[in-house]
């Protein structure tokens, strides 16, 4: 009954699309794993990548070599990337071993109250967006197409929607899909407290 649900849950959020943030958003910078503040979008980068990842979201942590080559491409452009964890009650020690395990070689932050969640539209993860350097939110969405619906992917993918924002965005163009929808684990709401 509980996967069902959740499977519910993962295609209802992955088939749900939400208007981008209208204008820059308006973020408080939040404290990295490495002991740095981080921002959304990080100064002097030409382009922001705030990945929206889970320790425990399954189709994350398939995308992890993928993310790892995008970064290791795109960081060498001026491209900045954060990985951007969403489940508050997760030790930093386990979002540290999970950083290493899947050989995620960017700054860490915990979004506790999920401002950059909330702030970015974001509900799935992993889910990706791309910030210039005002805040504005060029892209966000799928790392590309390999997963149709949940529990069942292609081979390679036909479509690598953020490397092609990435690209769009560095050579001045607007982004031809800013909105994609994702397929992951959904991002529950916080209690209030």
């Amino acid at each position: 009954m509980v996967s069902t649900l959740l499977a519910t849950l993962w295609l209802a959020g992955a088939q749900q699309l939400r208007p981008l943030p209208n204008g820059p958003v308006k973020l408080p910078p939040l404290m990295g794993l490495d002991g740095r503040q981080h921002a959304a979008p990080e100064p002097d980068s030409k382009l922001t990548v705030a990945l929206f990842i889970a320790v425990d979201c399954p189709i994350a942590n398939r995308y992890a070599p993928e993310v790892s080559r995008i970064h290791g491409t795109y960081a060498k452009k001026g491209v900045s990337f954060l990985r951007v964890y969403v489940d508050p009650t997760i030790p930093k020690a386990e979002i540290i071993k999970h950083g290493k395990d899947f050989k995620l070689r960017f700054p860490a932050v915990i979004d506790a109250k999920h401002e950059w969640v909330k702030g970015m539209g974001v509900a799935i993860t992993p889910e990706a967006a791309v910030l210039d350097g005002k805040g504005n939110v060029l892209y966000r969405g799928r790392i590309d197409d390999r997963f149709v619906e949940h529990g069942r992917a292609k081979d390679n993918p036909d479509r690598r929607d953020l490397k092609i924002a990435l690209d769009e965005a560095l050579a001045g163009k607007a982004v031809s899909q800013p909105n994609v929808p994702s397929i992951g684990c959904f991002i529950p709401n916080l209690p209030d407290r």
